[in-house]
């Protein structure tokens, strides 16, 4: 298997010694075969776990990248960042990558290293529940088997639920009705289609562009104008490409470059900065002609409290005689159409839910049940938390990829640090013989105290337009309020110090895992 190289802005935790040889091996499983858990299973394979499998409810490799389709769909990062720091592709067709060829990185990922045979397709997980007396998560499958892992990793990250609205009449539309988040295979023809697109947002600032090329009219139910900064979507031809490819050192400088950037943003801690950056979407929008329409793209709420938006094409589409913006309330869904607050009807024949996930739920979105039977949803009452991201008290042996509070920057990088974190912790248990470890209840307290007060200093972030971030009470559970340099020095400097541990008992038998 090809080696893993570090980072090159940091030393890469998995670069450990391997597991020894001869001794008894965890078997682990690892849901979801998405970023998180391809790069979880080449970490894993780099120090030598050999013994395990990642349950995919797809047919495919790729997490988010296979679920979402609708057309428009793009990265939001960089493409020269979201690539793994062990596989950094030279030759990305443009500067944010769209999901065609980001699909393919990923599958070309899988394959390079060895990580297919591992996947079980089409099995998704419903339950997950530790057992105190044999030390072993249980797991029930969609497909009805049972499975039994030493360890169980969950990369299930923020996107696994589909948020549908709770709008009165949904159900009554006479029309087609079509979540971005359920977007056929096959496409959708929208050629001298009346379509309607409710929200605005993350995924319908990307496809509303889209539709309007085709659609004979579209209408546009906003409601929160969001704050849409111009990308610089430099397209690549084959000459450039080619010559990308024949300087493949340049990569990493320019990576590291575009990290640093990068970095200097995700925090707000810049004024200068972000006057820049309001400047520059307050710019975009000036591309609006109506005036009228122009004040209702204009946003309320300060700069960085809802999910930062990038698009070129996003406001001039409402330049186009055939779309319409409708900012009154969506009061009702009717057989023909949709009415607002105003009393207005709009006649339509395809509707477009870009209402995008429950981003608040994590792993809660299945049934987990931990140490004396805890359910995991009960443990996360007022909102999921965990000890840097990974770790929730009460649940031995469980890790997370992309868990609470780990939303900023570059999603691959903050996934690496994550995974090199779970195989340090791994190591420590195969080297000294444990059962299982879990995190103190005080450490994770602390710790999410901390990275509380830290969200609260965020001045964006304490506004309620953050109604993305947030758990039902109130709490911001999906953002992590420092840098990713901050975030791979925390996971570094952790270890097993702040666990429960327990040994494995003289004469225990080794229990063979079902399912495998």
């Amino acid at each position: 298997m090809p080696t893993l190289q570090p980072q090159s802005q940091s030393q890469s935790q998995s670069q450990l010694q391997p597991v020894c040889p001869g001794a008894r091996l965890p078997r682990i499983v690892i849901i979801g075969a998405g970023p998180g858990g391809l790069c979880m299973a080449i970490k894993l394979k780099a120090a030598g776990f050999s013994d395990f499998v990642l349950l995919e409810r797809e047919d495919e490799v790729g997490g988010t990248w296979i679920n979402n389709r609708y057309p428009g769909l793009a990265c939001d990062v960089p493409s020269i960042l979201y690539s793994f720091s062990f596989e950094q592709k030279p030759d990305w067709t443009r500067a944010y990558a769209q999901q065609p060829e980001i699909k393919a990185y990923m599958q070309h990922v899988a394959e390079k290293y060895g990580v297919l045979p591992h996947v079980r397709f089409n099995t998704g997980v419903r339950q997950a529940r530790w057992d105190d007396a044999s030390c072993q998560w249980h797991l029930t499958t969609t497909t009805g088997e049972a499975v039994v892992a030493d360890v169980l990793v969950s990369a299930l990250g923020m996107f696994n639920q589909t948020q549908w609205p709770n709008i009165p009449g949904l159900g009554d539309f006479a029309g087609e009705v079509l979540h971005t988040a359920h977007w056929p295979k096959q496409g959708k023809d929208l050629r001298g289609r009346r379509v309607g697109v409710i929200g605005s947002a993350g995924s319908a600032v990307q496809l509303i562009p889209e539709v309007a090329r085709e659609a004979a009219r579209l209408v546009v139910f906003q409601r929160t104008a969001n704050w849409v900064m111009p990308k610089k979507d430099a397209t690549y031809d084959e000459a450039e490409l080619a010559e990308f490819r024949r300087q493949p050192e340049r990569g990493p400088q320019l990576r590291q470059a575009c990290y640093e950037e990068f970095e200097a943003r995700i925090t707000f801690a810049n004024p200068n900065l972000v006057e820049a950056t309001k400047a520059a979407a307050l710019q975009n929008l000036a591309q609006v002609v109506d005036p009228a329409v122009r004040e209702q793209l204009h946003p309320q709420v300060p700069l960085g409290a809802q999910r930062p938006l990038y698009s070129n094409e996003y406001y001039p589409t409402f330049n186009l005689p055939h779309v319409t913006l409708v900012s009154d309330e969506v009061e009702r869904v009717t057989p023909s159409g949709v009415q607002t607050s105003a009393g207005a009807v709009e006649d339509l024949d395809l509707l477009i839910l870009a209402t995008g996930y429950a981003a608040n739920k994590f792993l809660s979105v299945i049934e987990v049940s931990g140490r004396d039977g805890l359910a995991l949803k009960d443990a996360w009452r007022d909102g999921p938390q965990a000890y840097l991201g990974i770790t929730t008290a009460g649940f031995p042996n469980l890790f997370m990829i992309y868990g609470p509070n780990t939303n900023n920057g570059s999603i691959l990088t903050m996934i690496e640090h994550q995974s090199d974190y779970i195989v340090a912790r791994l190591q420590d248990m195969h080297r000294m013989e444990l059962d299982w470890i879990d995190v103190r209840p005080q450490v994770m307290a602390d710790y999410n105290d901390k990275v509380q007060q830290a969200i609260q200093s965020i001045g964006p972030w304490r506004t309620l337009g953050t109604k993305y971030y947030r758990a039902a009470s109130g709490r911001v559970v999906t953002q992590w309020p420092y840098t990713m340099a901050t975030y791979e020095a925390w996971t570094r400097a952790s270890g097993l110090e702040v666990f429960e541990t327990r040994h494995r008992r003289a004469g225990l038998k080794a229990t063979t895992p079902q399912g495998a």
